[in-house]
């Protein structure tokens, strides 16, 4: 989940939990530890191949949390004023387990068994920002300023909310396989992700060359807030479980499509050959960047090009990609050239 909904869930369960004692420290060390994990966000500055390789990594951990929380609760225990410690660290670690949640909500992968084993673990019930479910806690955070009720209603409503994209998850996910075996394709895997929604409000807004002149500025600086669409008329709206993609592994391709989670109507988009089992990529696959990229991808995909004796491979992943007016994140580019070292460029 994104920075901020993380700290209001934070500060949502301090509101929830009836505390006699504590008062700004017992809130401090759940807020805190509901967004210390995303410490680690510093790890770009190494680099965007150890950024992947350590972002969600043991501070996303069960055991990485565990220290981590007592760190904080020393800290707390000696410049606050409330004295006791066994509860700062359990309030910290709670804080800490919130936010490991959410991110299991959404389909990047966290490695909550790190430092131990890698593997990246994810739920796929969420996408990664999510107006109702953070608007669910913001109500929460306005309506209990003065009684614990209204939070512990919004925490009930809240995982309601999520047993409800559970649910429309699991239909996605029976609906593309069923849809796939009925063409007669061979399933090795189906998945169901949540994608980012749209919302269609007419052409006219598209149309003011003010506002779109503004929007192709924001592209070129690399800082989109307001997404190009390509659609016209339509805009992203992560409002909801309401839009997924349905993913088919058939041994050779991935196969996606868009899946009406109501209706369980399929339409496909694409079918890729698995860039796993492109020849070119098993003679670069024992680059680092390339070993870290084919761990962390779920979907990878890479589309060759010429450039005269260069072989030029681009890598990507399925997962990302649907996000309008904005450059497909995790882009990795390897060109090959006779009698030379590979190189190795992120981002495209």
């Amino acid at each position: 989940m994104d920075t901020v909904t993380h700290g209001l869930t934070g500060w949502l369960i301090s509101r929830a939990i009836p505390m006699d004692r504590g008062g700004r420290e017992a809130t401090a060390a759940v807020i805190v530890g509901s967004l210390l994990p995303d410490a680690d966000n510093v790890m770009s500055l190494l680099g965007s191949e150890m950024y992947l390789r350590l972002h969600r990594g043991v501070s996303h951990g069960f055991a990485g949390i565990a220290v981590t929380s007592l760190l904080v609760a020393l800290l707390l225990y000696k410049f606050g004023k409330w004295k006791d410690l066994k509860k700062l660290y359990l309030l910290v670690l709670l804080g800490q387990l919130s936010h490991i949640a959410l991110d299991l909500l959404n389909s990047y992968g966290t490695q909550i068994f790190q430092p131990f084993y890698d593997a990246r673990v994810s739920f796929d019930i969420l996408f990664v920002v999510d107006l109702v479910f953070t608007g669910i806690i913001v109500a929460g955070l306005l309506l209990s300023r003065r009684r614990a009720a209204p939070a512990q209603v919004a925490m009930v409503a809240l995982c309601v909310y999520v047993g409800f994209a559970t649910f429309l998850h699991l239909r996605v996910e029976d609906a593309v396989r069923s849809a796939a075996q009925q063409h007669g394709v061979r399933v090795v895997s189906s998945s169901a992700l949540p994608r980012l929604g749209e919302v269609h409000i007419g052409n006219g807004l598209s149309a003011v060359r003010l506002v779109r002149e503004a929007w192709a500025q924001q592209e070129m600086d690399g800082m989109p807030n307001l997404p190009i669409t390509d659609r016209p008329g339509r805009y992203p709206l992560p409002a909801g479980p309401f839009a997924w993609n349905g993913f088919i592994d058939d041994g050779e391709t991935y196969i996606r499509a868009e899946v009406d989670p109501f209706s369980g109507a399929v339409s496909w988009k694409q079918r890729v050959r698995r860039g796993r089992d492109v020849p070119e990529v098993r003679e670069v696959e024992n680059i680092p960047d390339v070993r870290t990229y084919l761990w962390f991808a779920r979907f990878p995909v890479v589309q060759t090009s010429y450039a005269g004796e260069k072989t030029i491979l681009m890598f990507s992943d399925l997962r990302f990609g649907e996000v309008p007016g904005r450059r497909r994140p995790f882009i990795l580019k390897v060109i090959e050239a006779p009698g030379r070292s590979p190189e190795v460029h992120w981002g495209g």
